[in-house]
């Protein structure tokens, strides 16, 4: 499904839709709204569940050319803003992987008032990124095949099928627009946000996402002082926790979700 906003015709799944609560999926950097297929079949039954492809992603294409302040993180996070008034949602639990944290912090920052509970996984509150380590990064993108990208980046999944779904949707996306994006995630910092926040929080960390981790520390410093916090450790998952054990992962968020509401 699409839907038209200022400057994007934005792509959607929504199931569930004879339910009341929301709960939203956001993908993060070179993946799309199909990493949460499975999460659409398990809690449609009693929610309404909404992913959307951001910016640039699958069917949500800008025109024309592009620069990195189209990609700004403030900028995803209001299309999904827009897209809630459009389908008169107006409370959402969102649920953020990678840059999808990210944009749900901006969501936190702009309008915390539609937060009924707010979860992470793969994603840090901040981030301080090197110009060669960005340089190295955007090099990737340019020169090396898109195939060979999504290769490399299927060591991210911690099982086959992860694996292979983490390249598929590598495969989908658009070298460009990655490299446009790659210095609004360079460097962020969102702890005033967290200060700043009341919504129930949960971080899920998978163990094995390895480089994340290395950065987190910050982040869930930062919501054991504020409170409302709940930290989750899955053991065998990595960056994309709800890929790598999709069972636990689900349950992890329902009995969240149900303790909050």
């Amino acid at each position: 499904m699409k839907k038209q906003l200022k400057d994007l015709d934005i792509e959607y799944h929504l199931s569930g839709e004879q339910n009341t609560e929301t709960i939203v999926f956001v993908h993060g950097l070179g993946a799309n709204l199909s990493q949460f297929k499975l999460q659409h079949d398990f809690f449609s039954e009693k929610l309404k569940v909404l992913s959307v492809n951001l910016r640039g992603h699958g069917n949500s294409k800008l025109a024309g050319n592009f620069d990195s302040s189209d990609f700004k993180l403030s900028k995803m996070a209001h299309d999904i803003i827009e897209l809630l008034n459009k389908l008169d949602i107006n409370k959402i639990h969102y649920v953020g992987n990678s840059m999808g944290g990210n944009v749900g912090y901006e969501i936190l920052k702009s309008k915390p008032q539609i937060i009924s509970s707010f979860t992470t996984f793969g994603t840090t509150a901040q981030l301080n990124t090197s110009n060669l380590t960005l340089g190295l990064m955007k090099f990737t993108y340019k020169f090396l095949s898109l195939n060979f990208i999504a290769h490399m980046s299927k060591v991210a999944g911690q099982t086959k099928s992860s694996k292979e779904q983490i390249q598929e949707m590598i495969r989908q996306s658009d070298k460009s627009v990655i490299r446009a994006i790659l210095p609004n995630l360079a460097n962020f910092n969102y702890l005033t946000v967290i200060q700043n926040s009341s919504a129930p929080t949960m971080i899920i960390k998978g163990a094995q996402d390895h480089d994340i981790n290395k950065s987190i520390d910050s982040t869930i410093s930062e919501f054991n002082k504020r409170g409302h916090f709940k930290l989750s450790k899955l053991q065998e998952a990595g960056h994309f926790a709800n890929l790598d054990a999709p069972v636990l992962f689900n349950q992890t968020l329902e009995n969240f979700i149900y303790s909050v509401s």
